[in-house]
């Protein structure tokens, strides 16, 4: 099976990448996004911009047969800050008033549920694994090319946020990342039965 990992290209489908993301924690992304043609929007306007969270610049893919077999999308803290207010404001401009507002109310509690990454940490804010590739070694793959990434920005440690309950964090663990931060906000676990999620942290480099 070939598998070809690498930085991404951003004449890759948004249509392809919503599906991918969507899966990897859909109660999380229904009460955010409120249905995928939002999400689907966003990333559409931003994937082929220099700027944004879901820009291609800050992003790697792994292709199988001209399909997307995985994606993972990672920033310098630095990085992120900026591409979350580029965000903020112009995602607004993709949609329309009322997916707007509730984007906009959704995102109230975000920085509750995900801590903020530590300086000098890389961010991995989307990763994901088409279902039928899992276990081929492409989640291996795509984390040794966004380390590499990671390092040349000076950063000494990897962190992401997933659902306790995600079976993801098992092959976390194994990689080496460890859980920093529980966070359970309970107005979205009571209402939308979004429960816990983990911090874990992956140290890549020492310290000044």
């Amino acid at each position: 099976m070939t598998v070809l990992v690498q930085p991404a290209s951003k004449s890759v489908p948004p249509e392809a990448l919503a599906d991918l993301l969507w899966s990897t924690d859909p109660k999380l992304n229904g009460y955010i996004f409120g249905k995928m043609d939002v999400l689907l929007k966003i990333i559409g306007t931003e994937w082929p911009a220099q700027l944004g969270l879901y820009s291609f610049k800050h992003a790697f893919t792994a292709m199988h047969r001209g399909k997307v077999a995985g994606l993972l999308i990672g920033q310098t803290e630095e990085e992120y800050a900026a591409n979350f207010d580029f965000s903020v404001d112009h995602q607004a401009n993709a949609l329309g008033e009322d997916e707007a507002r509730h984007l906009k109310s959704a995102l109230h509690w975000m920085d509750r549920l995900f801590p903020a990454p530590r300086q000098n940490s890389y961010y991995i804010l989307e990763f994901a694994v088409n279902p039928d590739m899992q276990g081929t070694g492409i989640a291996s793959q795509l984390f040794a090319i966004a380390t590499k990434r990671a390092l040349a920005g000076g950063c000494n440690q990897i962190c992401l946020d997933v659902a306790a309950n995600n079976e993801a964090v098992s092959f976390y663990e194994h990689i080496g990342f460890s859980v920093e931060i529980e966070s359970r906000v309970p107005v979205l676990d009571d209402e939308h039965g979004i429960g816990m999620h983990l911090h874990m942290v992956l140290e890549i480099g020492q310290s000044d």
